[in-house]
């Protein structure tokens, strides 16, 4: 018995010793599995941490981000898809005022991640100011093709991208169809000339009531709108302004004669003195307003400018020579500050903003990969916006299948925003009698020369 119980107690001892012999290597197996795995979660890659991004926006426009609206929608798709932030930077002001706010911001090397650029004027005077960040590589890390999505619609300063087009806008003629009714006028169909729309507007002024057959803003594109239809370049071939070339003279004292001797909508002076809205087509007293497609915005927003009117839609006019078989048209952008902390990100934001705007703002899309149902889809979502006004049919025969080409309704090149104040300043004079239209030109091409001139020397 003595030997059975030692030879059991070795036994046990030596299970014992197995058993944790065992345990040991379990133990030192998992250890090491544990390990591994743990070392290969540290190699994977880490996911970012989410991120706040800011953008400049006007106080003006900062009713377009409140709750509910399509901006505020689009925001906030984004940030649920990224878990990133956009704040909004608000700036008091004008337009002009705001952006000569971004400016001076830009110099003091201010890091608000996105900048939006409403015109080419000032798209072009980012970029050469290396106020922004240069989109190419981002794209390229993102596998995102700029050039099949935007085609023609993007605008490039020395062969880089600076800024992603959320919209393209092409003009058009907008008629309020009430007014047409009350003086038994057809509604305009079709090709026209800008003579025809002289002969049209007179049959509906009527001064006593206070109605005008046009509207025209005061930009400047409107001063030469004549030339861009026609394709006239805004410089010479040796980089010079090319405002000399009698397209420019015969643009400008075009558009003066609409109010001095058609008297078919308010002068220009007119306009300023009496600060006439940009929104005055809506008023209803203006029969038709010639306006980028930027404008379906507001005309398809009833609740914000209620009115008892519809409202139809035409192509554009041509100039009587048959030279000019142009719309014109521009893009809205945003841009990526060059001093951004967060360019990848920001360049997220830019992609999905442009890319979707038009889904929820209503207005046409920049990008020229949609497939025919996108566009007629685009084209429905106006139409059903517009409370009967217009059909997807009529959008279409206006504004795509018009036979029309299309041209820049601004003069890009270098000081172009001189440029463009120059034209309104000399424009002006001639407007108030103060000059005659040659000397206008005359000077308008010598003052842009050496705004080129002082460009050149930066």
């Amino acid at each position: 018995m003595q030997g059975f119980k030692r030879n059991w107690a070795l036994i046990s001892l030596s299970s014992i010793v197995g058993l944790s012999l065992l345990s040991g290597c379990g133990s030192a197996t998992t250890t090491k599995k544990e390990t591994g795995a743990a070392a290969s979660a540290s190699a994977a890659p880490k996911k970012a941490d989410p991120v706040t991004l800011s953008m400049f926006i006007t106080s003006a426009g900062q009713k377009e981000w409140e709750d509910g609206t399509p901006n505020d929608k689009l925001k906030k798709q984004w940030e649920t898809k990224t878990g990133n932030k956009l704040e909004l930077n608000i700036l008091p002001g004008t337009l002009d005022e705001a952006m000569k706010k971004i400016d001076i911001a830009m110099l003091s090397g201010d890091k608000t991640d996105i900048i939006g650029l409403s015109n080419p004027i000032d798209q072009n005077k980012y970029a050469s100011r290396d106020f922004l960040y240069p989109m190419k590589d981002l794209a390229k890390q993102a596998n995102y093709d700029i050039d099949k999505i935007y085609g023609d619609s993007l605008t490039k300063y020395k062969d880089e991208v600076y800024y992603l087009p959320m919209n393209l806008s092409m003009w058009a003629v907008f008629y309020n169809k009430k007014l047409f009714d009350e003086a038994g006028v057809p509604y305009p169909t079709g090709n026209w000339t800008w003579s025809q729309y002289i002969e049209t507007a007179k049959k509906l002024t009527k001064p006593e009531k206070g109605v005008y057959g046009s509207y025209m803003l005061t930009f400047d594109n409107y001063l030469y709108l004549q030339s861009r239809q026609k394709n006239v370049s805004g410089y010479k071939a040796d980089g010079t302004s090319n405002y000399d070339d009698p397209a420019f003279k015969d643009a400008l004292k075009w558009y003066n004669d609409l109010s001095a001797v058609h008297k078919i909508q308010p002068s220009w002076i007119e306009f300023k003195t009496k600060k006439l809205s940009n929104l005055g087509f809506l008023e209803g007293k203006y029969a038709m307003h010639f306006i980028g497609t930027w404008y379906l915005g507001s005309l398809n927003n009833f609740e914000k400018y209620p009115r008892d009117w519809k409202w139809g839609v035409v192509q554009p006019p041509t100039p009587d020579d048959g030279k000019g078989n142009n719309n014109i048209g521009v893009t809205s952008a945003l841009a990526i500050n060059k001093k951004s902390a967060h360019p990848k990100e920001s360049f997220d934001f830019l992609s999905f903003f442009a890319e979707n705007s038009y889904k929820e703002r209503g207005e046409f899309p920049a990008q020229k990969n949609l497939s025919k149902d996108e566009m007629n889809a685009v084209l429905k979502n106006i139409a059903d916006k517009s409370q009967g006004s217009v059909t997807a049919d009529d959008l279409r025969k206006a504004l795509l299948d018009n036979g029309l080409g299309f041209t820049q309704e601004k003069l890009l090149g270098s000081a172009m925003s001189e440029y463009s104040n120059i034209i309104m300043q000399e424009s002006e004079l001639y407007f108030a009698g103060q000059k005659s239209v040659d000397d206008a030109v005359k000077s308008i091409k010598q003052r842009e020369d050496q705004a080129i001139q002082a460009a050149s020397k930066q």
